[in-house]
């Protein structure tokens, strides 16, 4: 005996739908969790304390040459962006001076985004600090001397560093 009774195969276009939005509402869940952004700003300031230590590196290597640390005493605020002794430092002390991974603006502006290297030494030259402006605040050293017309914090923490 022979029955007509047919038989479907596959999805209707109701559980196809379903299927999809539950694929979407998983993977901005998902996304919500990861942070990408998060993750890009705190790699971005890891490579920020990375190039302060090559320039710090470069810095000391200068100091045992000179008995003192590059001069910037064209800067009426005590900052300058440490691109300023590109030519004192690269090739002898360091091959290139890095960029901030996302360099906004110059030093000293009334920007809140400001991104890059200052650098301020001693009237003497026996000492100086190198500052930044990180990301984010779980990574940094408050700069209690980053003042005034210099680096300009954006949403993270100043970082800095120092002579030994």
């Amino acid at each position: 005996m022979m029955t007509n009774k047919n038989t479907y195969r596959g999805f209707t276009l109701v559980e196809l739908l379903i299927a999809i939005s539950l694929i979407g509402i998983l993977t901005g869940v998902l996304l919500a969790v990861i942070n990408p952004r998060g993750i890009q700003a705190r790699a971005r300031d890891s490579q920020r304390v990375s190039d302060l230590a090559k320039i710090k590196v470069a810095l000391e290597n200068y100091f045992a040459d000179n008995r003192v640390y590059p001069s910037n005493s064209d800067s009426v605020a005590g900052y300058v962006d440490i691109s300023t002794f590109s030519a004192v430092l690269e090739g002898k002390y360091i091959n290139k001076l890095s960029d901030d991974p996302k360099e906004t603006g110059v030093l000293c502006d009334n920007a809140n985004e400001w991104r890059g290297y200052a650098y301020s030494t001693s009237v003497n030259g026996t000492s100086y600090v190198l500052a930044t402006a990180m990301e984010t605040s779980s990574m940094g050293n408050p700069c209690s001397t980053c003042t005034g017309c210099n680096v300009k914090s954006g949403k993270g923490m100043l970082y800095y560093t120092t002579a030994d």
